[in-house]
């Protein structure tokens, strides 16, 4: 398999970011991001003035994020952007019948005092027919409903490593339960819009540059990605959109490699995929470094050490993914899985 890292949800000038694609590029290149994709509000603008294309070497692809006063979504893939004045269920199903695909964005997005919006999803089952997926990780939801005062405020700019959180338990046990029913792929956002080009303040209310070096998803793809941007846009949003795929805060270390898996006979199947269980099937997880690890079954705890590798043999029918925390004494949360559906 070959991973690759990109940056999820991002906007631009086209909607109320700060700089064009090839300014998003640049700040990717910079951040170490192999491809980005653009969320730009109810438009597909910059796909149709500038189109999907590698710029600077990074891989620009192109959706949108439909936006009414709440219930956002993350739509790919698409020809049209559906209206944000239809209810939620009408929308996501315009997505998905012209052939795109799309993730709820912030589902939990907390509300602020300071900057008063209610941008969280009201309900989750919009239909269960269509395999829709979850942003379960929002880099600017997190930090937005992280302070409740000016000094709160103050205090997430100038220390910005220390409010990111893990995702919200709530929402990582609900993912959990929509998954015993069907996949549901996942996506950490960074739902970045620049800011002014304060280079040396990493905040949000800096760079793009820094804004890309906090919540990474990694994709893993059969054939490497070769330059051909519409090859490589299939095996990006396909790796995406089937959930064989990793979540990665950079904050907390890079990743240059990490697996997690079921081997059984001949047979290994990863992230995303859904299988019919056996018993001499064999979970296995291979992390970059020694962490502490903790394995999910069903929403709750299954089993954690502090490893660098876990076999884990005859695990059972189930939906497993993996959590990991870097660090021995303030531990940060720094790789999260997809599932791995075991079916009984």
């Amino acid at each position: 398999m070959y991973h690759y890292s990109g940056v999820v949800h991002i906007h631009t000038c086209y909607s109320d970011g700060s700089s064009d694609f090839s300014g998003i590029a640049r700040a990717a290149l910079k951040s170490g991001a192999h491809f980005v994709l653009v969320n730009d509000h109810d438009t597909l603008a910059g796909l149709y003035r500038e189109g999907e294309k590698y710029l600077h070497g990074v891989l620009v692809l192109v959706g949108s994020e439909i936006t009414p006063q709440r219930n956002h979504f993350l739509c790919y893939d698409v020809q049209r952007v559906p209206s944000n004045k239809i209810s939620p269920r009408e929308y996501v199903r315009k997505v998905y019948r012209q052939g795109g695909f799309g993730f709820l964005a912030h589902p939990d997005q907390k509300e602020n005092p300071l900057f008063p919006a209610k941008m969280h999803w009201d309900h989750w089952n919009v239909d269960v027919e269509m395999h829709y997926g979850l942003e379960i990780w929002n880099f600017f939801a997190q930090w937005m409903g992280s302070f409740q005062s000016v000094s709160g405020l103050i205090k997430n700019i100038l220390f910005p490593k220390a409010f990111l959180k893990p995702p919200n338990p709530k929402t990582l046990l609900e993912w959990d339960r929509l998954g015993e029913k069907r996949p549901v792929p996942a996506i950490a956002g960074v739902d970045a819009h620049g800011g002014r080009n304060l280079g040396w303040l990493p905040t949000i209310l800096s760079s793009y540059v820094h804004q890309f070096k906090t919540l990474r998803t990694y994709v893993m793809t059969q054939k490497p990605l070769l330059g051909n941007v519409q090859q490589d846009r299939v095996l990006i949003l396909q790796a995406l959109k089937k959930g064989c795929s990793y979540l990665v805060n950079h904050y907390a270390g890079r990743v240059n490699h990490f697996s997690f898996c079921v081997h059984f006979g001949d047979h290994c199947c990863c992230m995303g995929e859904e299988v019919d269980y056996d018993p001499s099937m064999v979970l296995e997880i291979v992390l970059p470094a020694k962490a502490h690890l903790r394995v999910i079954k069903n929403g709750s705890l299954y089993a954690q050490c502090t490893t660098e590798k876990l076999r884990l043999p005859n695990p059972g029918p189930g939906v497993y993914r993996v959590e990991v925390y870097k660090g021995k004494f303030r531990p940060r949360p720094w790789i999260f899985s997809n599932h791995l559906y075991l079916r009984g």
